[in-house]
């Protein structure tokens, strides 16, 4: 049996998928999903650029914000690995990100994490 690499696991989720962590509980929704690139030797010039208008005046209103909203050098590891955002329940709670490394399953309607809730980067 051919072993997944992280960007196939990664390829089967989508936007508003149930993430569960590794004892089976709810933590959120996909919001955003990013394919990693493992041969990156730096993260610049790949940042998402703003091509239409409306992308253009987020920008410029709140310059530098964006995915994954995480502190240097944990960003840039990220990026390289791949990443989901989840959009965790109600208003109060941060919204997390989780590497494509720490994905356990994807079937169905759920992502399944080898980690738990606690475990799960923060964004800023």
């Amino acid at each position: 049996m051919q072993q997944m690499n992280d960007n196939d696991v990664i390829s089967q989720i989508r936007k508003g998928m149930h993430v569960v962590d590794a004892a089976g509980e709810e933590v959120g929704t996909v919001e955003y999903v990013q394919m990693g690139d493992p041969e990156a030797t730096t993260t610049a010039g790949n940042e998402p650029r703003p091509v239409y208008l409306v992308g253009a005046l987020a920008e410029t209103v709140l310059p530098g914000e964006a995915e994954p909203d995480v502190p240097e050098p944990l960003r840039t590891r990220l990026v390289r690995s791949g990443f989901i955002k989840i959009d965790a329940p109600g208003l109060l709670q941060p919204d997390r990100y989780v590497s494509s490394e720490r994905i356990r399953d994807v079937a169905e309607d759920r992502v399944q994490l080898t980690v738990s809730r606690a475990g799960l980067v923060s964004e800023e």
